[in-house]
């Protein structure tokens, strides 16, 4: 339930220690530091399993704007269900720890981008396959209105048994809604999968601009190399060719040079138009990996995980910008 009135704001402007408990979860350890939260491991007393448990950044809870930003991706995160987007279970403010949380189901397994940093890229089967899987969650979201708009390996989750999963909609919006929050020319999203036009302003994108962020996040799965390294500082980089991903890693078949090519095309009007094209033309660039290989690839990895990032890299992350 979101709390009425005006958000309760923290003494100071940096985070305080971790709380034993928030919503009535035992917070265990540290998963992740992102741009608006951080990501606990979470005991739950009704399931007696683990959960994640992520709580708005301290510094952030008094910004109404953020707070309603926070408990949108709670509501979406439980009330939009596929076998690939991360489930949420439950969210509030708790008062004792004078923190907004969200509890979601927890993956047993490392992103995408902690395999690529301490195992590096991916085999080609199996970045099809998690590619695929994504892809079905996007189609989900673009088919009920709703673009995700912060497609990255970080928010790619490796479950043990396929499918691999999506999260994070703290960026995601209805298509038609909510154009009047981010201003003119301003972008939200992480600048490295960005599209182009999402970096000039991120209210008026489509499920295409997720597409363009899947084909950047497929390109760092095989390469271990994001395709615009300089879109950080500068955004019309992706306005150039992309080097193809066969020439940095020999290993990446010709097709799966052309669906990067496609899916990374800086006009919308030239990508897949829908998530729906982006899987047929994977399939036919080649066979993912089955089920069982994609288990055991991910077993392998699953203790791969860098420690946790202590600098957004989100663009929206910034206290005092008008989030979108």
């Amino acid at each position: 339930m979101r709390p009425t009135g005006p958000a309760p704001a923290a003494p100071g402007g940096s985070d305080r220690p971790r709380p034993n408990a928030v919503g009535g979860y035992p917070l265990l350890r540290l998963l992740g530091v992102g741009g608006m939260s951080r990501v606990y491991l979470g005991y739950s007393h009704d399931t007696g399993g683990p959960v994640a448990v992520k709580v708005l950044a301290n510094h952030l809870s008094g910004s109404q704007q953020f707070v309603d930003r926070f408990y949108r991706e709670a509501v979406l995160s439980r009330t939009l269900a596929h076998p690939a987007l991360v489930r949420g279970i439950a969210h509030g403010f708790d008062p004792t720890a004078a923190a907004h949380y969200l509890a979601l189901e927890f993956i047993d397994g490392p992103t995408a981008r902690a395999v690529v940093v301490n195992t590096g890229r991916l085999p080609v089967a199996v970045a099809v396959r998690v590619t695929a899987d994504v892809a079905t969650a996007l189609g989900y979201l673009h088919d009920r209105g709703y673009v995700h708009r912060d497609v990255k390996p970080e928010n790619v989750l490796l479950q043990p048994a396929p499918p691999a999963k999506l999260g994070d909609l703290g960026l995601a919006k209805r298509t038609a809604d909510d154009a009047a929050l981010t201003a003119v020319n301003q972008g939200v999203g992480t600048p490295h999968y960005m599209s182009y036009e999402q970096s000039l302003n991120a209210a008026l994108v489509d499920g295409r601009s997720d597409v363009f962020s899947l084909g950047a996040t497929l390109y760092h799965l095989l390469t271990g190399q994001v395709p615009y390294p300089d879109s950080e500082r500068r955004p019309d980089s992706r306005l150039a060719a992309v080097l193809p991903a066969s020439r940095v890693c020999p290993e990446v078949p010709l097709a799966l040079d052309l669906v990067l090519e496609r899916m990374l095309a800086a006009d919308p009007r030239r990508r897949y138009q829908t998530a729906a094209d982006v899987i047929k033309a994977l399939a036919a660039a080649g066979p993912p990996c089955s089920a069982a290989e994609y288990t055991e690839y991910v077993t392998r990895t699953r203790d791969a995980a860098p420690p946790p990032a202590e600098h957004p890299t989100r663009v929206d992350a910034i206290p005092g910008e008008r989030p979108a």
